[in-house]
């Protein structure tokens, strides 16, 4: 199995690794930084460097066994040695979307009563999607002021791991309607913004609240009833 370096450090931008195998333009490595995307977090992009050579790494997937892909368009060899570097202001703008994100779908469901049902990630904009019965055009000010007011704070961001066991006593941590976080090996990965919430993740994320900047709804859409959309950008850190 690879080792999913971007679980123990969001911010490691360049590993080492050794090509375990290839196939039609794709392949694994022996540890990768790279993230195979999930939860509505974009997969990375980068290169990798091998023999005074770079390849692209367009593209990262997870297959239905565990194995993280990467998208080169040609055959490594393997047991070949590679260098990973990550396209790294792709990677830290979708990180603060994805702080943003905890901060929006908390902030609903504590003030507003929402659940939420899906999310799409950018390094520009975000989109996120909740059952929020009532809710109106009059109160994103509201929305937004709350949201605002974690970002200002000094709230740092660490992980943990828990058993699955652990996990399924603790509802709480579920935030998606139908969806459940990955559980690998029979552990749960858990984010905490500390002083404000915990939730189960497999994402990447900054280190505080302060990285993200300032958020700003956009557009907003009531895609049925009991169902809106809210699309958010961030300003400069």
């Amino acid at each position: 199995m690879t080792v999913r370096l971007y679980l123990e450090d969001s911010y490691q931008r360049e590993f080492n690794a050794e090509v375990l195998e290839s196939a039609d333009g794709w392949c694994v490595l022996s540890r990768t930084a790279f993230y195979p995307g999930g939860g509505g977090q974009p997969c990375d992009r980068g290169h990798l460097s091998l023999e005074g050579d770079t390849v692209a790494v367009s593209e990262v997937r997870e297959d239905d066994a565990g194995r993280i892909w990467h998208r080169t368009e040609r055959e490594l060899a393997a047991g070949q040695a590679v260098r990973g570097t990550l396209d790294w202001s792709y990677r830290h703008a979708l990180m603060r979307h994805h702080g943003l994100m905890h901060v929006v779908n908390t902030v609903a469901r504590q003030h507003f009563g929402g659940v939420i049902t899906g999310v799409q990630l950018g390094p520009e904009e975000s989109r996120i999607d909740f059952k929020l019965t009532g809710f109106t055009r009059e109160q994103i000010p509201d929305l937004e002021s709350r949201v605002n007011d974690v970002l200002q704070n000094s709230h740092t961001v660490t992980s943990s791991v828990i058993s699955e066991e652990e996990f399924r006593s603790r509802p709480e941590l579920i935030r998606t309607l139908n969806v459940l976080p990955p559980i690998v090996e029979g552990k749960v990965r858990i984010v905490e913004i500390a002083g404000f919430d915990a939730q189960a993740c497999g994402g990447t994320h900054v280190h505080s609240m302060r990285e993200i900047g300032q958020a700003r709804i956009r557009k907003f859409d009531n895609k049925g009833k009991d169902n809106k959309r809210f699309y958010w950008t961030l300003t400069a850190q």
